[in-house]
């Protein structure tokens, strides 16, 4: 998952924009239980079977720690994920008439997996960078941005990315927080906090669900996240603010496919084209309150 530049938010009633994180104590938008395998629907286009690692099957890889994008619902099986990334792959999968399942894979690991074909697609709230376009293609499907999450009690109030020098700070490896981070402390590069560096490298979790509970337990001052799963912990947590009010960019996040596989690319755009064009990317956007981060609007 992952996830990003630097960013703010603008926190507008519910959730708004995005790149990758979750919370451990996260039910899901929907009343029932998610099933990871599911039926193929009216079929669009799909790649030969030959490309897919399952023939009649879309394998998507995916960190399932990060909601409202992908996580596993409390009271469920433990198996079966569930958020705003899988609904969408699977509406997606449906269009190319296949089958879904998903492969959770660690994130800061998870670009490696896809190219040693582990799985065929990696959705896993990823933001698009030009240093990931080196390794995969892109395609665009959400509009994300990052978020500082702190206690409601917390005298830290960041608003920027140069109010963290000086601060603990949890971030998940892998993502955009921690490059961010990292950049910032870099002298070579005029870090912001080169003088006064974030203190993050004993808090730099494999999943982010870890970066919120360290902010619970008080072992951090703050949580740097994408937006949306700022607002989803929010929405699911007490005694927690986002401190930042100002959206300061925002980038897209993006399905990632193998950079030798135009068959797949071709494929999953299409679909992708076709769930905007009949309504069902509205409405999965609408159902888990993401509507901000719709990747056919301009961005605010």
């Amino acid at each position: 998952m992952s996830k990003r530049l630097v960013i703010s938010m603008t926190l507008g009633g519910s959730l708004l924009l995005s790149a990758c994180g979750g919370s451990s104590s996260s039910g899901g938008a929907a009343a029932s239980c998610p099933t990871n395998a599911t039926a193929p629907a009216s079929k669009t286009a799909a790649p030969p079977s030959s490309d897919l690692l399952t023939a009649g099957t879309l394998t998507v890889g995916s960190d399932v720690s990060y909601p409202p994008q992908e996580f596993y619902p409390e009271g469920c099986n433990g198996k079966d994920p569930d958020g705003f990334d899988i609904d969408l792959a699977k509406a997606i999968a449906a269009r190319m008439g296949l089958k879904t399942v998903v492969v959770d894979t660690k994130f800061d690991g998870i670009i490696p997996a896809l190219t040693t074909k582990k799985f065929d697609v990696l959705m896993s709230g990823m933001t698009v960078t030009d240093e990931r376009k080196k390794a995969v293609t892109f395609i665009p499907y959400f509009s994300a941005g990052e978020s500082f999450v702190t206690t409601s009690g917390s005298s830290k109030s960041p608003q920027t990315l140069k109010d963290l020098c000086g601060l603990k700070v949890a971030v998940e490896k892998g993502t955009t927080e921690e490059t961010d981070a990292t950049d910032a402390n870099d002298a070579s590069k005029n870090g912001v906090c080169a003088k006064n560096p974030i203190d993050f490298k004993n808090s730099d979790f494999d999943k982010d669900t870890q970066a919120l509970a360290a902010l619970k337990k008080g072992t951090v001052d703050v949580h740097f996240t994408d937006s949306p799963v700022a607002s989803y912990e929010l929405l699911k947590n007490t005694g927690f603010k986002i401190s930042n009010k100002v959206v300061q960019a925002t980038a897209p996040e993006g399905i990632a496919v193998r950079k030798d596989d135009a068959a797949m690319a071709t494929a999953v755009g299409t679909a992708f084209d076709a769930i905007k064009a009949d309504g069902t990317y509205a409405s999965l956007l609408k159902k888990w309150k993401l509507e901000g981060g719709d990747i056919t609007k301009p961005s605010s």
